[in-house]
């Protein structure tokens, strides 16, 4: 394979490189990710001839050209053959982005734009596993300096939060530049080349829930946070698209306030979406096909390669045998720095096992369910809720606590 400057200098569309109610409760119920759910949706919309359907959902995905912004001093990495090119391994870096412009304007008066949820996603060479590694939003770690649009550089950050690199790369109003200045700041932290990236808004994320009629979610206390704006009973039930982003976002009143008490809500989150999706069997049903992929589309800004929507069909065919107790969720090791955190030692060996393409223990799977305890590290606590650390099988065990280890239960309409 290429490697990124030479794949630069002799192409232009290179990746990265240019556009191109209640419910009742049951702990397993297996799904695929929302991913390969939206990709193959799009290849049953090819096969019926839905061309212009095509168009219309391709033309919703705003691809962003970020090669002159990520510079050259990154990890050695390969230019990404995203399916169908399988047999190589690929990070996408997932940004949850908290900017109030637009529709997402909540009248708060807060301006500019931070990476509210970061997540790398790890996707294995031969397709069998799927990890998500969260980093919290408070961690403290080095910002290398960003270019910004027409060129200009930003100075490199010492002890600064990870969300703000999101702030500093997109003080413009250029997200693919925010995309950009995060993505060097994980691969710093990391070591770890990323092909690609997505961002979600606050209300494209409203409208994937409400285009699915809802998600069915375990809510472990009641919450009334007006901050968040939300408020809800304990138990399950179904949470549309508003209360689904509250949910999420809700830190002062659960918890310790932090963002690492609502971490693990959000991967339960992301993970009772994905099964939601996959459960309302959207493939045999074309009009609510049509309407998904219109909202679930809506919701991103991508790189030129994932943005494809043949990419993710690709993606998404090589995937399809992926079990999915091999689809995990953890969160980066870390210590805490008064009501900061940093990287733990641990989170070394977990970045080190991902650039080997080595399975990590996490604390829950797509099915909803901890994984195996055999591949679980020594649980600690942190905000009233278990804690596990993502540390590599084999790893010295390491008292900082990392992901949420007690799933919340899986709940159905």
């Amino acid at each position: 394979m290429r490697s990124r400057r030479a794949s630069d200098a002799a192409d232009a569309t290179a990746t990265l490189g240019s556009p191109r109610r209640h419910a009742r409760s049951e702990r397993r119920h297996p799904l695929l990710s929302r991913l390969g759910l939206v990709a193959l949706a799009v290849v049953l919309v090819l096969a019926a001839g839905g061309v212009l359907a095509y168009r219309h959902i391709q033309g919703n995905v705003q691809r962003h050209n970020i090669t002159s912004f990520l510079g050259g001093d990154r990890p050695a990495g390969a230019a990404a053959p995203i399916d169908p090119k399988a047999g190589q391994a690929l990070n996408f870096l997932v940004l949850g982005s908290d900017s109030r412009a637009g529709a997402n304007n909540d009248n708060s008066g807060i301006s500019g734009m931070r990476a509210d949820t970061t997540m790398l996603v790890h996707v294995a060479a031969d397709r069998s596993r799927l990890e998500v590694v969260s980093i919290p939003r408070d961690t403290l770690l080095d910002i290398p300096a960003c270019t910004l649009p027409g060129g200009t550089q930003t100075r490199a950050e010492r002890g600064a939060m990870v969300n703000s690199a999101f702030s500093i790369g997109g003080q413009t109003g250029d997200v693919g530049a925010a995309a950009a200045c995060s993505i060097r700041t994980v691969e710093k932290l990391t070591g770890i080349y990323v092909d690609d990236f997505v961002v979600v808004d606050f209300a494209g994320f409203t409208r994937v829930v409400d285009a699915l009629g809802g998600v069915p979610m375990d809510v472990p206390q009641a919450i009334d946070d007006k901050e968040a704006d939300v408020k809800l009973a304990a138990g399950c039930q179904v949470l549309n698209g508003h209360d689904a982003l509250g949910f999420a976002r809700v830190r002062k009143s659960v918890g310790n306030g932090s963002d690492i008490s609502r971490i693990g809500r959000q991967q339960d989150l992301v993970a009772a979406i994905a099964r939601e999706a996959l459960g309302k069997n959207l493939l045999t049903n074309p009009p609510a096909l049509y309407r998904f992929l219109d909202a679930t589309t809506k919701t991103l800004v991508t790189g030129p390669e994932i943005g494809q929507l043949s990419t993710m069909a690709g993606l998404a065919n090589s995937l399809r045998r992926i079990a999915p107790e091999n689809i995990v969720f953890t969160t980066m090791p870390f210590e805490s720095v008064g009501p900061r955190v940093r990287p733990a030692p641990a989170a070394a060996e977990v970045w080190a096992a991902l650039r080997a393409d080595k399975p990590i223990p996490g604390a829950v799977t797509a099915e909803g369910t901890a994984p195996a305890a055999s591949a679980q590290a020594t649980a600690g606590t942190s905000g009233g809720r278990s804690h596990a650390s993502a540390t590599p099988a084999g790893a010295a065990a390491t008292a900082a606590p990392g992901a949420a280890a007690s799933p919340a239960p899986v709940c159905r309409k």
